[in-house]
């Protein structure tokens, strides 16, 4: 009986993940705490997993790499990638040095920072350059044993088994070849499946709708477009009024503007300042005349608890001290006023931020920062040099064994403390204690799915179609599962929930672990079908002014390449 009841609960918490409901984290926590008060666990075996070793090494990991995106060194080799008329060559720079960077730095770093060179280019269409590098950025995170999050977290899975610890340079044996043959495939097919959005335009990632009011007794009321210069701007075009609940679009020379319509501007968000001149326009929610170095771009994360919200109920001002100034949905165009726009993962905002914003502990939860203003406060180089030797000398001691990641790590992280070059408040802001509390619970869910037999219900349920006689055919059945369930949640959750049915998979076949683990660990991690499977593809989803068929045209003979290096090469390295 209990078995049925906690695989039900197992069908409730992906429902829950799938249908994006309450956040991963939460949604793990609360399925952990029904097994506590179920007696499906004791309390001292559930609280044991939030203090497992591996998994605050990964914590630890992620703090240091925060610092380690302070330095030059992204900011340098942003200004190199590009080739004077080649986009294949372009491409090849990109893609590798994205992939040797995520390899041992954050993905999602990576990619932010690469971001603005690759928008504010004047020689490509950014369309054909963001997807590669969130593709990038994901092979390079399958290099190495700390290249995502979700090997980590794999490891943590195999270590609170009871098995031993994956090494370092274990993922190089298949990483390598995907890497080798995605690098190819980025580089020459798919310049023939991105779309060519936009024009080619330094200023194109600047290109936002913004929204200002018409105060009363405006001189601007009662006058047309025209009249009132409206059609003569340099950086910005009137595109859709909206008046008394109603969008008027297109905006024709001679419409007559009144008192308190809301006119949305399409254009340069730089060149706010141009709206200055006319007497009696105010921007959205009185913030005129505010200066660049107030502004904040923001991508909108795909599980944000501000998501579904309209803005004007999203209390912008309580929980971020912020304003919203303009706002971009890839190439669709937004009608009505920004007040009343539903907030969907991948909006770009452009926030105008008070004094407390950054005080703000929601920000991570929320947003993806993409704007140069995360790049203030850089180490100097000399500091740069010395963070990144403490960082590879902590790598090397970890690859040959000589100490834990956990322990590496700690050591990093308090010679940075200890040399200044990093503050409390930034490792406050920057802990995931979310992916601790995830997978924390995601372990006591997996104690209790082994302990009632759950995991080979499931199993079993995979070899019934796949059949028992062929691992092979079981390891291909455990490998689309789990990128089935990465690219409907995430990478982090689908390997948490897949882990558990894998172990009881080989066990039922008699056959090593190791290949069943390392497919979970590689299907996590291939997401290139939809914006909302990786945090990369969202990043970038936005700014690429794509469409949600770009990611599927353009990722599915990837997926395809992919799965079949993975699957014909688990059984030649990690033998059944």
């Amino acid at each position: 009986m209990e078995a049925y009841l906690i695989l039900g609960l197992l069908v409730l918490l992906l429902f829950v993940l799938v249908t994006n409901t309450i956040k991963p984290a939460l949604a793990f926590v609360l399925a952990a705490a029904i097994c506590l008060f179920a007696g499906w666990i004791e309390a001292p075996d559930l609280l044991s997993n939030y203090s497992n070793e591996t998994l605050l090494g990964l914590i630890l990991l992620l703090l240091v790499s925060s610092i380690l995106e302070r330095t030059h060194l992204l900011p340098y080799l942003s200004k190199k990638m590009f080739h004077k008329s080649s986009l294949r060559i372009s491409l090849f720079k990109i893609s590798t040095v994205t992939m040797l960077l995520s390899s041992f730095l954050n993905n999602t770093a990576v990619v932010a920072s690469f971001m603005g060179m690759i928008l504010q280019n004047t020689k490509f269409q950014a369309s054909r350059l963001l997807i590669p590098l969130s593709y990038a950025a994901i092979m390079g995170g399958v290099l190495t044993l700390i290249g995502t999050s979700t090997n980590l977290i794999v490891n943590s899975f195999v270590i609170d088994a009871g098995l031993p610890s994956l090494h370092f340079f274990d993922f190089l044996y298949i990483g390598l070849p995907l890497a080798f043959l995605g690098l190819l495939y980025l580089v020459f097919i798919s310049p023939n499946l991105l779309p060519k959005h936009g024009d080619i335009d330094k200023h194109q990632d600047k290109t936002y709708f913004v929204e200002a009011d018409v105060k009363q007794s405006s001189p601007l009321a009662g006058k047309s477009v025209m009249q009132n210069g409206l059609r003569q701007m340099d950086h910005l075009y009137l595109t859709e009024i909206s008046r008394d609940g109603e969008t008027l679009f297109p905006v024709t020379p001679d419409e007559i503007i009144k008192e308190g319509d809301s006119l949305v501007f399409v254009g340069d968000i730089t060149q706010l300042e141009e709206l200055k001149k006319y007497e009696g326009l105010d921007l959205h929610s009185g913030i005129q005349g505010v200066l660049r170095a107030n502004l904040q771009e923001v991508v909108v994360k795909h599980d944000a608890p501000i998501k579904g919200y309209k803005v004007k109920d999203a209390q912008f001002r309580t929980k971020f001290d912020a304003v919203i100034v303009a706002v971009r949905r890839g190439e669709n165009r937004l009608l009505g006023k920004i007040g009343e726009m539903i907030l969907q993962p991948g909006d770009n905002l452009v926030l105008a931020v008070g004094p407390e914003f950054r005080r703000h502990q929601n920000l991570n939860r929320n947003f993806i920062f993409t704007s140069e203003i995360e790049l203030i406060n850089l180490l100097s180089p000399k500091n740069g040099i010395i963070a990144f030797v403490i960082f590879l000398a902590a790598i090397l001691l970890t690859a040959l064994g000589v100490i834990s990641l956990f322990k590496a790590m700690l050591a990093a992280l308090l010679s940075y403390i200890v040399l200044g070059f990093v503050k409390m408040k930034h490792l406050q802001n920057n802990l995931n204690l979310g992916l601790l509390l995830m997978i924390g619970s995601s372990l006591g869910l997996a104690t209790v799915m082994a302990k009632y037999g759950v995991d080979d219900m499931i199993s079993g349920g995979i070899l019934a179609m796949t059949g028992d006689s062929s691992p092979h055919l079981a390891l291909l059945g455990i490998y689309i599962g789990t990128v089935i369930v990465t690219e409907l949640i995430t990478n982090n959750a689908a390997a948490a929930l897949m882990f558990p049915v894998a172990m009881a998979t080989s066990t039922s076949l008699g056959v090593s672990y190791l290949p069943f683990v390392m497919a979970i660990a590689y299907g996590a991690s291939a997401s290139f079908l939809t914006p909302v499977g990786y945090q990369t593809n969202t990043m970038v989803f936005s700014a690429g002014k794509y469409k949600f068929s770009d990611y599927l045209k353009t990722g599915v003979g990837l997926t395809l390449l992919y799965g079949v290096v993975v699957i014909l090469l688990l059984p030649y390295f990690f033998p059944f």
